[in-house]
């Protein structure tokens, strides 16, 4: 959740005081010299309070109609294909699954037919590596916190050209929120710390090495995405369209829905004419009943992007970071002990990058090219019969997008993972179903069907057990 601050500072000077120990912190643990200078610029943005507000007098609305759709991109596949041998897929890795309760990277969730999100992008790659006799390297962007868990599984897999099959972001550390001073947490040091974000791809790309390494083996164009989303894969007219348009940066945007009303939007700069993201922090308090206007502000970002490699490296030398909003989130210490002190921790996003670069453009995407796993109701709807594996790999909907149901769980009971294999140990079907709402502690065995809108309640102390049954209206258990 990003926040909104007041100016704590008034000068350079009480700045550089407030900084010190942050630097020093960070050289202690061998973090480059762009990397401290990049938490310099966001710590400076937090102390003096910038809110980088976009108005509505300084954007234009993007519609329907001004942006190609992935269909009347056909006529690059053919580009895209003759360039697989300068291709380079990445995911991103860097997330626990904490959100479900987990402490463990998400990618290892088995999300379905009993296959990890890891194992489906394995085999995803294994197959367009066969389909066109192309050795397509796979690169994960792990975290500190994933990197140990994930490379374990990764033995076995090998990229051409001695390439790593994955890369470690940095690290931020996290600030103490009523001193403004760098957290001490003796109990984990880990926690003194905090991935700054998948804004951090370019940096790290950057900083490890592995951008030179990958253009000096003559890689020139990648495809960047999120591990749990398993709608998204390689689109040859996608790749040739960056390719042959001579593009530096393709984002894939997909129609908001209701749903998607409280996240960032596409649209365009007036000063310039860039396409930009603009995320609800960064709307003026007066403006967010337009911002929520979906029929104005149609296009939300799926965090797939398309890159011309070489243009990274240019828009470094141009401003010797890559400019990137900031997004500022206050947590607990320990997430799991509410009573820890609570900190900031200073993050970016990848696709705000948009209008750093020269000659960006976006895409409009299917939305089932997004298909990503937050919550344990994405998990019952991933695993259920609304979802299959096509032949890639790939994550695609059984059923119309208009026909998927709404699903309300109740957190007391299953928010967490472990909560919510308990009780839906087996994949449902859903049938013609709308709506599914669950409330109170209701286990679920095999064959379960849900029919039209359905409503279960269990206001008894004890569980209550179901299985063999087609479901369909309100039923409450007393």
């Amino acid at each position: 959740m990003s926040s909104s601050l007041d100016c704590i500072v008034n000068s350079d000077y009480e700045l550089l005081a407030y900084f010190r120990p942050f630097a020093q912190k960070m050289e202690e643990h061998h973090l480059p010299a762009i990397v401290i200078n990049l938490f310099k610029c966001y710590f400076s943005q937090l102390l003096f309070g910038s809110q980088g507000k976009l108005t509505k007098s300084e954007i234009l609305p993007i519609q329907e109609e001004d942006l190609p759709t992935l269909r009347a991109l056909k006529e690059y596949h053919s580009v895209g294909v003759s360039n697989l041998n300068k291709f380079v897929m990445f995911k991103l890795n860097g997330g626990l699954g904490t959100s479900m309760g987990l402490q463990l990277p998400k990618s290892l969730l088995p999300v379905k037919n009993e296959k990890s999100f890891l194992e489906l992008t394995l085999e995803q790659v294994e197959y367009l590596r066969a389909k066109y006799s192309q050795p397509i390297p796979l690169i994960f962007m792990n975290s500190f916190y994933t990197n140990e868990k994930t490379i374990s599984r990764l033995e076995d897999f090998n990229n051409p050209d001695s390439l790593p099959s994955s890369f470690v972001q940095n690290k931020f550390p996290r600030i103490l929120k009523k001193k403004l001073t760098p957290v001490s947490w003796p109990k984990d040091p880990n926690l003194e710390w905090n991935p700054p974000g998948h804004g951090d791809f370019y940096t790290a790309l950057l900083t490890s090495g592995l951008l030179d390494r990958l253009l000096n083996r003559g890689y020139r164009y990648a495809f960047v995405s999120n591990c749990d989303n398993l709608g998204a894969n390689l689109d040859l007219s996608i790749l040739g369209y960056l390719i042959k348009e001579e593009l530096s940066f393709v984002m894939e945007v997909t129609k908001r829905t209701p749903l998607d009303k409280k996240g960032g939007h596409l649209c365009r700069l007036l000063k310039n004419y860039r396409l930009a993201l603009r995320e609800l922090a960064q709307c003026p308090s007066n403006e967010l009943t337009d911002f929520q206007n979906i029929k104005l502000y149609s296009f939300f970002n799926t965090n797939s992007l398309w890159l011309d490699l070489q243009q990274i490296k240019k828009v470094f030398l141009r401003h010797k970071i890559m400019p990137l909003d900031l997004i500022i989130n206050e947590k607990h210490v320990d997430s799991t002990d509410h009573s820890s002190p609570l900190v900031y921790q200073l993050e970016t996003a990848m696709g705000s990058a948009i209008s750093a670069f020269d000659f960006a453009e976006a895409v409009n995407v299917p939305r089932t090219r997004f298909s990503p796993v937050k919550t344990t109701a994405d998990l019952l709807l991933i695993r259920s019969n609304c979802y299959q594996i096509n032949e890639l790999s790939t994550i695609e909907l059984n059923i119309p997008q208009e026909n998927l149901p709404t699903i309300e769980l109740d957190p007391a009971f299953y928010k967490n993972y472990d909560q919510f294999e308990q009780r839906f140990p087996y994949p449902v079907k859903f049938d013609h179903c709308s709506s599914l709402k669950v409330k109170g502690d209701i286990y679920f065995g095999k064959n379960i069907t849900f029919n039209k809108d359905v409503v279960l309640i269990n206001k008894k102390s004890e569980k209550v057990f179901l299985e063999n049954m087609r479901i369909e209206g309100e039923r409450v258990f007393e």
